[in-house]
C-alpha cells in the first residue's frame, strides 16, 4: 500500500476514536444530568411533605379517616403523538387526615388504587375494519396533600362534607405492570390482542402533583407525572382526572 494511503487510514482511524469518544463522554454527560435532576426533583418532593406535614401538625386536633372511590379518566402524553385520548376506569382507596383545630388548614395522606393508561383515536385497517390502541396499567398511588378549607373547623363538625375545600400536594406511585391492547371491531364482533408489559420496559416508580377541589360527598382531583411510564428517551408521562365519592370523618 502507497505511504500516502497508510497515513490517511491511520489519521482516519485516530478520527473516528475521537468521534467515538467525543459521543461516549457526551451521552455519559447527558445521562449523569438527567439522574442529577431526578434527584434533584425527588429531594424537592421530600421537602415538600415535610413542610405540609409541619404546617398541619401544627393547626391538628385529631385524626380521622375516610374513603374515596369513583371512576378515573386516564391518558398519557406521549412524544410525537397527538392521537391519545382518555380512557375510563376506576379508582378506590382510604384517606388518613390531620384534622384542624380551629383553623382552616390540614393534612392527609391517601393510599389510592388506580387504573390508569390511555388509548387511541380509532383508525381503520387493511380490511376496513375499525381498530384501537389501548394502554391499561395498575397503580398504587400516595398522594401527601395540604388541606384548605373555605372555613374554619368547629367543634360540632363531625364530618368535612359542609366544607368546601381545596387539596394540593406531591405525590409518589407504584406501577404494578400493566398491558398493551389492540381491539378490532368487524361486522361480526369485537377482538382484543392482549400484550402485558415486559418487565425492565416500564418505571416501576412514578412521581408528580396533584389538586383537587371538593364539596359534599364529591371530590375532582387532578394528577400530573412527572417520571415516564416507559423506559427510553421519548416522553410517556401519566395525566389522570377522577370524580370521587369522598369524605373524612
Amino acid at each position: 500500500m502507497p505511504f500516502g494511503e497508510v497515513l490517511f487510514s491511520i489519521r482516519r482511524k485516530k478520527a473516528n476514536h475521537k468521534l467515538h469518544n467525543c459521543v461516549f463522554f457526551c451521552s455519559f454527560d447527558g445521562f449523569v444530568l438527567s439522574l442529577q435532576a431526578e434527584s434533584i426533583m425527588k429531594r424537592h418532593l421530600i421537602i415538600l411533605v415535610f413542610i405540609f406535614l409541619g404546617i398541619s401538625a401544627g393547626f391538628a386536633q385529631r385524626i380521622g379517616g375516610g374513603l374515596l372511590i369513583g371512576p378515573a379518566f386516564s391518558t398519557m402524553k406521549l412524544a410525537d403523538n397527538d392521537s391519545t385520548r382518555f380512557r375510563t376506569d376506576f379508582c378506590g382507596g382510604i384517606r388518613i387526615a390531620l384534622i384542624p383545630k380551629n383553623s382552616i388548614f390540614g393534612a392527609e395522606i391517601d393510599v389510592i388504587y388506580s387504573r390508569q393508561g390511555m388509548k387511541t383515536k380509532s383508525g381503520t385497517d387493511e380490511d376496513k375494519n375499525r381498530f384501537h390502541y389501548i394502554e391499561k396499567s395498575s397503580y398504587i398511588n400516595v398522594p401527601i396533600l395540604l388541606n384548605v378549607y373555605m372555613r374554619k373547623w368547629n367543634e360540632e363538625d363531625e364530618s368535612e362534607a359542609k366544607m368546601a375545600r381545596l387539596r394540593v400536594g406531591p405525590y409518589i406511585g407504584f406501577c404494578f405492570g400493566g398491558n398493551d391492547v389492540v381491539s378490532t371491531r368487524t361486522n361480526r364482533d369485537t377482538k382484543q390482542a392482549i400484550t402485558p408489559w415486559k418487565t425492565g420496559t416500564y418505571n416501576s416508580f412514578d412521581y408528580g402533583f396533584t389538586t383537587a377541589i371538593s364539596y359534599w360527598f364529591i371530590e375532582i382531583r387532578y394528577s400530573l407525572g412527572l417520571n415516564n411510564v416507559f423506559k427510553g428517551d421519548g416522553v410517556s408521562t401519566n395525566h389522570v382526572i377522577s370524580v370521587t365519592w369522598s369524605d373524612v370523618w
